[in-house]
């Protein structure tokens, strides 16, 4: 294979971010006028899970799956999931009590702070289905590379 294996995570992350706008009816930021062209955190599918799943497959596929090096990737995977579905979650919440408090502020007071996102974070199944599509899509792009 000429491609460089740390390609594929990459490209496989990068497609499933690409694909959120055809998953998710609103892929832009909910913010404000200026930055609402932004994507936002979260959405289906998860590119977070994705790529997780991607390093993991390809190195299952190229070192094996009783490795040292897939033992460390499936650990990554965790602590990347762990982020997608709980971590995020609780900034998400912070943030919606940011908001909160920000409104009680006078009007021009309430300039002073930047936009916030209310939700952060990953449904699981928005987890489940980008880590279906890391897979698939590693397997799909091992084999047409090789």
């Amino acid at each position: 294979m000429t491609t460089p294996y740390f390609l594929i995570p990459l490209l496989v992350g990068l497609a499933t971010q690409f694909s959120k706008r055809f998953f998710n009816r609103s892929w832009k930021s909910e913010m404000n006028d200026s930055v609402r062209h932004l994507p936002h955190y979260g959405g289906m599918p998860s590119a977070h899970s994705a790529f997780a799943f991607s390093m993991v497959t390809l190195v299952g596929y190229t070192a094996g799956i009783t490795s040292p090096v897939f033992a460390v990737a499936v650990v990554l995977a965790i602590i990347i999931l762990d982020d997608a579905l709980r971590m995020r979650i609780f900034l998400g919440r912070h943030g919606q009590a940011l908001v909160r408090l920000i409104s009680l502020l006078p009007k021009e007071e309430q300039q002073a702070f930047p936009p916030l996102e209310k939700q952060l974070g990953h449904k699981p199944i928005e987890a489940i289905v980008g880590a279906l599509i890391g897979v698939v899509l590693t397997i799909v792009l091992l084999l047409v590379l090789k």
